[in-house]
């Protein structure tokens, strides 16, 4: 695999992120689940997930998100790196 080819594997990878943190930005900015669907292209379902943290984001659904809530990607992730299994 060349190194152009792990860069795009990558990229598709789920990223970890702090489900709270992504409920509480989204009620801050007064957004329903609804709401945020439609700015990202997501469906309420999958937010919903992502919320519950039962599901991890795409990179670009993560960056999405971050954007509709003013806020940067990193904010939405938590302190520390969460390692298989430790959930």
């Amino acid at each position: 695999m060349t190194n152009t080819e792990r860069r795009r594997q990558a990229a598709r990878e789920p990223l970890d992120h702090h489900p709270a943190r992504l409920r509480r930005r989204r009620i801050a900015n007064g957004m329903s689940l609804s709401q945020l669907a439609e700015v990202t292209s997501a469906s309420k379902g999958h937010l919903s997930e992502l919320e519950r943290g039962t599901r991890n984001p795409s990179p670009e659904l993560l960056a999405a998100i971050a954007r509709a809530l003013g806020c940067g990607v990193t904010d939405l992730m938590p302190d520390e790196p969460v390692t298989a299994g430790a959930r």
